[in-house]
């Protein structure tokens, strides 16, 4: 069952590094907006982050303890993972394994396609206090 759901930004786990350009580009934009846009999408079983790594820093670094995510269930056949980098070997359970043991790989390794993401919420950030 997919849900949105606010989660502790501390109990996420990352899978890919961050790009601190684009970091301060988002972390500009939420506060200038006052709203998120889209939750981000997390594995519901180990909350590994699937797609919104550059939100999940940006509410934590402006103060908030909490972030709407979109719950998955990872290794359900509709969800698909890309290999960015060819000299980077991907599969879920590499990606899950890594993220559960503490690693990231280099930002844009993967691609995750998720059918039938929520979008365009325009989440208020009061909501995530």
């Amino acid at each position: 069952m997919k849900k949105i759901k606010l989660i502790l930004i501390s109990k996420l786990k990352p899978h890919e590094e961050i790009i601190p350009e684009n970091l301060e580009k988002v972390k500009n934009k939420i506060r200038k907006n006052g709203y998120l846009i889209n939750p981000v999408i997390v594995d519901q079983k180990n909350l590994v982050i699937l797609d919104g790594h550059h939100r999940v820093r940006a509410l934590e670094l402006l103060g908030y303890k909490k972030i709407p995510a979109y719950l998955v269930d990872y290794y359900a056949k509709e969800i698909k993972v890309l290999q960015r980098r060819p000299e980077i070997p991907i599969s879920k359970k590499i990606i899950v394994e890594k993220a559960l043991n503490g690693g990231v790989f280099p930002c844009k390794t993967t691609k995750h396609l998720i059918p039938k993401r929520p979008m365009r919420l325009n989440i208020p950030l009061e909501n995530l206090e």
